[in-house]
């Protein structure tokens, strides 16, 4: 019996919990101040809030697999379960992210033509491990070029 569970990195938990916090104590010491105003740290506030709804909604999942299920949880595995059942899934595509001289790999499930979770080398240190059983559990549907537009599209289906 076959039991993998993904692992996140640490650089991206902590950076995470920095963007959480972060927007509420530039809002508390706005409102504390005498001479600063609130409408640019609402504002933050809101990106922040637009980001874990969308970005760590698409891309920081938790991923369990076992033998012929896999168990998705969005948002760090603060979300609730999905179960999956390989032969279900239409397969997985490949997309290659570039930023600040680094590249990262993301793998996308999909169902129904629709992605329903992702593993990625930027947030999990077993990436290849669950590339692997992907490789050997899935179809692979190819790669697909990196687009700011069809990426920020994607995350609002």
């Amino acid at each position: 019996m076959m039991n993998i569970k993904s692992k996140f990195k640490i650089f991206p938990v902590l950076l995470v919990v920095y963007i959480s916090v972060l927007p509420f104590l530039v809002v508390y010491l706005s409102a504390a101040s005498p001479v600063a105003g609130l409408i640019l740290p609402v504002l933050f506030l809101a990106f922040i809030v637009f980001f874990w709804m969308t970005v760590f909604r698409t891309r920081a999942c938790e991923v369990e697999i076992s033998d012929n299920v896999i168990i998705i949880k969005r948002y760090f595995g603060l979300g609730k379960s999905i179960d999956y059942d390989f032969d279900s899934l239409d397969g997985f595509i490949t997309l290659f992210e570039s930023s600040k001289g680094n590249v990262s790999e993301s793998i996308f499930i999909l169902k129904n033509g629709k992605r329903v979770g992702s593993i990625s080398s930027f947030y999990h240190i077993n990436f290849n491990q669950l590339k692997l059983v992907f490789k050997e559990k899935l179809i692979d549907l190819g790669e697909r070029e990196s687009s700011f537009i069809k990426e920020n599209a994607e995350l609002f289906r």
